[in-house]
């Protein structure tokens, strides 16, 4: 008989990714393993005690997907002991610099490139787009923009039809070239400027808290008038 991966994981941890797109089969399965903390090895007869925690993770809702009958509400309080909400990247587009600068970083090895980072436009098409993919949307068009660069930044050009259609009409690639700090500087410099320095309505065009705007205010010493 062969070791399945619950039995594997024992005394760890075992993450269901997309646990919304199970079969509901499997998961009548999976409500078996997790009332009885028991499983039967494929051609086997005598039950192993499983000792292992699960995290199941999913971008749809169950709720909804119960109401739909495409999976089980058992199975759900099964999972839902502690739940806890991921905010999309939309909701936190202060993260976007920093994950950026992880996937170049990644795919720059990976494609042994030495890519520094974005032109101002190409940045600024990033930002402003809603990513309903969340991080890995974002992973997958930097991978895609790094393996297709030719120069030492990422251009309007390396980025997906989907991205450049957002905003096409007066976006060209420029030099210089800028760092992700300098390019967020520069983003919220305009947005403040556009909003005649309303800080409630930049962090609400910016997607940030206004905390965390200020800080950013801070952090990059832009000057407001009047203050």
């Amino acid at each position: 008989t062969k070791v399945g991966l619950f039995e594997t994981a024992a005394g760890g941890t075992v993450l269901l990714d997309e646990i919304g797109e199970m079969p509901l089969s499997m998961q009548v399965k999976l409500l078996h393993v997790l009332q009885e903390r028991q499983i039967l090895r494929v051609g086997g007869t005598n039950p192993i005690d499983l000792d292992i925690r699960i995290i199941a993770a999913t971008n749809i809702d169950l709720r909804t997907a119960i109401e739909q009958g495409s999976f089980r509400e058992d199975l759900f309080y099964r999972l839902n002991v502690v739940g806890m909400r991921l905010p999309s990247l939309t909701e936190r587009r202060e993260d976007i610099p920093l994950l950026s600068a992880h996937f170049i970083d990644k795919f720059n090895l990976a494609f042994n490139k030495k890519i520094k980072g974005f032109s101002p436009q190409a940045q600024e098409l990033l930002y402003n787009y809603d990513f309903p993919g969340n991080v890995r949307e974002l992973e997958n068009i930097i991978q895609r923009a790094v393996a297709l660069a030719d120069s030492n930044e990422i251009l309007i050009r390396d980025l997906p039809a989907r991205l450049r259609k957002t905003n096409t009409t007066s976006l060209t690639d420029t030099p210089p070239l800028m760092s992700l700090d300098e390019m967020e500087k520069q983003h919220i410099s305009t947005v403040l400027k556009q909003t005649s320095y309303n800080k409630n309505l930049a962090s609400s065009i910016l997607k940030l808290p206004r905390t965390t705007l200020w800080r950013r205010i801070k952090k990059y010493k832009l000057r407001i008038p009047d203050e």
